[in-house]
């Protein structure tokens, strides 16, 4: 338990200090991404702030991130990402922010993206495609996230969109059955999601499954 809680901890530090450089602004390309606006959340552990993207003189509103830097031992910290605007799915911006955060989010930790205005990632999951090969899902799987949950229906006033949420695995058991739960997913699916030339949203997460299976 002490070795669990000392994780923790130093998790929550690095995630801090994430936070802070996204706050002070980071330069991506021709680009700086910062945070114009902070505020509490609904518990003193928990911050929003609102995101913009500058280029010279013009910004625009990028989305806002909540993040809970968990209550030792028992809660584990996460981060949100919601109100997304739609220029953000499968930007170099996406990629950036889902490396930089989801780097530091400890194990046991979350992370939940909306993805209202994310077509592909949308579709996927309407159809039942195992989170992990979709759009979205692809990109969480590949920077530590090893269990998904689809937030399809919220649960009341409270819990915002639609989205897609990860878990990062304790420790290397856990992982390692959550994966093989991933595999036997993924071959069910490509035992029945043919190759289509006119379906490129099952083609692109078929070609995602073989990757994830390799």
């Amino acid at each position: 338990m002490r070795y669990l809680i000392n994780l923790l901890i130093a998790g929550v530090k690095m995630l801090k200090k994430a936070v802070e450089d996204i706050l002070k602004g980071i330069g991506i390309k021709d680009y700086r991404i910062s945070a114009k606006q902070i505020w509490k959340g609904r518990v003193p552990e928990e911050e929003n702030f609102d995101v913009f993207l500058r280029k010279r003189k013009q910004e625009k509103h990028l989305l806002y991130i909540k993040v809970y830097y968990g209550g030792k031992p028992n809660y584990s910290p996460w981060v949100e990402f919601f109100g997304i605007d739609t220029s953000f799915f499968d930007s170099v911006f996406e990629d950036f922010l889902l490396n930089y955060l989801s780097g530091e989010i400890p194990p046991r930790g979350k992370i939940f993206i909306e993805y209202d205005g994310d077509i592909e990632t949308e579709k996927g999951l309407m159809r039942n495609f195992p989170p992990a090969v979709t759009r979205l899902g692809y990109k969480l799987f590949n920077v530590g996230f090893t269990w998904f949950k689809d937030w399809y229906f919220a649960e009341g006033g409270k819990e915002g969109g639609q989205k897609l949420g990860g878990e990062k695995p304790l420790d290397d058991r856990m992982r390692s059955r959550q994966l093989r739960e991933i595999h036997s997913d993924i071959k069910a699916f490509l035992a029945t999601a043919e190759i289509s030339g006119k379906d490129e949203y099952v083609n692109r997460a078929r070609k995602r499954a073989e990757d994830i299976l390799k």
